[in-house]
């Protein structure tokens, strides 16, 4: 599948990979990675919570030996506002 170039994601081995979304909510959103190439889904997810201070929490979470860990927690101060593919509607949803 082809995706949008606003849902493109460059991952920490140069790969490219698509955000496709998992779960939406008013102040939340959950999306996966899948390789933009091969469309094969990675086990990989982020999890975005927006503050009432406009702050956005970021927490990147990976598969490891049956757990899940994070392995990035930040607070963006200004975030820039991510594409991410629904594939239920077909359309860019931006968070």
């Amino acid at each position: 599948m082809e995706y949008p170039d606003e849902v493109i994601a460059v991952g920490a081995k140069g790969k490219k990979e698509a955000r496709v979304l998992k779960s939406i909510g008013k102040d939340f959103v959950v999306y996966g990675y899948v390789d933009a190439e091969t469309g094969k889904p990675e086990s990989k997810y982020s999890i975005l919570l927006k503050r009432e201070s406009g702050e956005v929490e970021h927490l990147f979470i990976v598969p490891a030996g049956g757990k899940e860990l994070v392995v990035k927690h930040e607070v963006e101060k200004n975030p820039e506002k991510r594409g991410i593919f629904d594939s239920k509607t077909g359309k860019v949803v931006y968070f």
